[in-house]
């Protein structure tokens, strides 16, 4: 499948979900409503993870760090110290941003899996962090009644007007994506996905490069992490425990490394999968993981991942044949 054809699909693809999105307030039951926001939050998160990884080829596990940094930042400076929440959650981003860099310059030395395992570190500590700290974080029980966000004397304290401002974040954040990606900064985050030599023979800044990606991914996911606490009215450290860091992972992988329809795919699929597969009962996970490992084994860029030049049909063949058919081919 040629790339033309593949970004024809994805955007009806994208335009289908964006119908989807507008429809549900009008046709869904509250579940749905609660669910498709908690995927435009998670989407927002897999987007500031395919910054990392999608376009600078830099594989992170540091997204909830982030995530932690604007939930606590948000319910600390609202609770604690009386501060607007849309201050508050700027001054959080703000700050992930910050964090990023000083993180970032020593950490985005490191290549492959020496980086993979240091930012794993990092998202288990910050979990560790947030539970211990308890004159800070209130531990485990963690911080309840955080304020809702308001324009006004409007309040965004129900489940469709959150719905509404939690998609047009995540629309935002998608936006930003498109923007980068398509820049001569996304240029130059490929040429360093594809070899760091290869980015330094072109003259370009591989650190620099390697901390804005970060740097911008750090932000956009403190965001996230704000509006989910502020969604909830809650925070504590189960927000941020290793199975959300491999959920979110697993939610860009599922989608497609690279890809703008990727993350709210990999996102809705994650949130939506338990439902579905909810009357297998005991069978449930086996079910999910087998799933899992057929997409592996037949989509390895993800449903629309521009790892590989290729489109869903043609890796739906066996990867033994492929490798065949690739030998075989003059």
């Amino acid at each position: 499948m040629s790339p033309r054809t593949r970004a024809r699909i994805e955007f009806w693809v994208l335009a289908l979900m964006l119908a989807c999105v507008i429809l549900a307030p009008f046709v869904g039951s509250r579940l749905v409503v609660y669910d498709l926001t908690v995927t435009a939050l998670y989407a927002m998160v897999v987007v500031s993870l395919n910054i990392v990884l999608g376009l600078a080829g830099q594989v992170s596990f540091a997204q909830t760090t982030f995530m932690a940094i604007g939930g606590y930042g948000s319910a600390l400076l609202t609770t604690a110290l009386g501060l607007d929440p849309w201050a508050a959650l700027a001054l959080s981003a703000l700050l992930a941003l910050a964090a990023a860099l000083v993180i970032g310059v020593p950490l985005l030395r490191l290549r492959g899996h020496y980086l993979a395992m240091a930012t794993f570190a990092l998202a288990l500590g910050t979990n560790s962090f947030v539970t211990a700290a308890t004159p800070l974080t209130n531990g485990s029980i963690g911080i309840s009644s955080v304020p809702p966000l308001q324009i006004g004397d409007f309040a965004f304290d129900d489940a469709r007007s959150f719905y509404v401002l939690s998609w047009v974040a995540c629309i935002g954040s998608m936006g930003i994506f498109a923007l980068l990606a398509h820049s001569h900064i996304g240029r130059a985050w490929r040429a360093l996905a594809t070899g760091q030599e290869i980015a330094q023979s072109l003259g370009i800044d591989v650190t620099a490069y390697k901390v804005l990606a970060f740097a911008i991914g750090a932000a956009i996911a403190s965001v996230a992490g704000s509006l989910y606490v502020e969604f909830t009215s809650f925070v504590g450290p189960d927000l941020y425990d290793i199975g959300i860091v491999l959920n979110v992972l697993l939610m860009l992988f599922i989608g497609g490394r690279g890809s703008h329809a990727g993350p709210v795919l990999g996102a809705a699929i994650l949130t939506f999968a338990p439902q579905f597969l909810a009357g297998l009962e005991q069978y449930q996970n086996l079910v999910f993981f087998g799933f899992l490992l057929l997409l592996i084994l037949t989509w390895p860029s993800g449903l629309f991942g521009r790892v590989r030049d290729s489109g869903p049909i043609e890796l739906m063949l066996p990867i033994w044949l492929r490798r065949r058919r690739s030998a075989e081919s003059p």
